[in-house]
């Protein structure tokens, strides 16, 4: 089947659905159970994915181009340093109960090289926000800018995890990592 085929696109969107609620689940799931999740045989199944691994991938990149997607409006404002931070951590925080599974199954989504570029990509853009915010003194110079950077990678999992374990909503998430990448946790 060719992927212009509207059956085979719609197999590879069920895979991909499947994918993303199997692994939400259970992060060790096997293809046959995302297979069987996404009503489809294994046969076709192999004709989109050979492996785990590059349902994984194909998932990590999905997962990646729709956080560019969710930042595109925030470039388009022309957003800077701290304000476009926090409308980036509202921005992205509604997106963890789809990818959140993807933080235990990193290891294997960075294999793919295109994966790490856009990844790094991402946090390169992350990293000159943070350098705008410097300049603009909302942020503390005396803080290398790659701890920054991943101090906020950091927030966004942990209110990824909280969003999915119901702790709190995506906002509550997003608000909380603004307060304590911009005002700390002191009283």
């Amino acid at each position: 089947m060719k992927l212009s085929d509207p059956r085979a696109n719609r197999s590879r969107q069920a895979l991909l659905s499947a994918g993303i609620e199997v692994f939400l689940v259970n992060p060790h799931a096997s293809l046959t159970e995302v297979a069987a999740f996404a009503g489809v045989g294994r046969a076709t199944l192999y004709r989109h994915f050979e492996t785990r691994e590059q349902l994984i991938q194909e998932l990590a990149r999905e997962s990646l181009a729709l956080t560019d997607k969710a930042m595109q409006p925030l470039k388009i404002q022309k957003l800077e340093g701290r304000e476009a931070i926090e409308a980036m951590l509202h921005a992205v925080m509604p997106l963890a109960n789809r990818f959140h599974f993807l933080l235990s199954l990193w290891s294997i989504a960075e294999d793919d090289p295109e994966v790490t570029d856009i990844y790094n990509r991402q946090l390169d853009e992350m990293a000159e926000l943070v350098e705008q915010g410097k300049k603009a003194g909302d942020i503390n110079t005396a803080l290398t800018t790659t701890w920054i950077v991943t101090m906020i990678d950091c927030l966004i999992y942990a209110g990824w995890y909280l969003v999915r374990d119901n702790k709190c909503d995506a906002k509550e998430a997003a608000e909380s990592a603004v307060q304590t990448l911009f005002s700390g946790i002191r009283a």
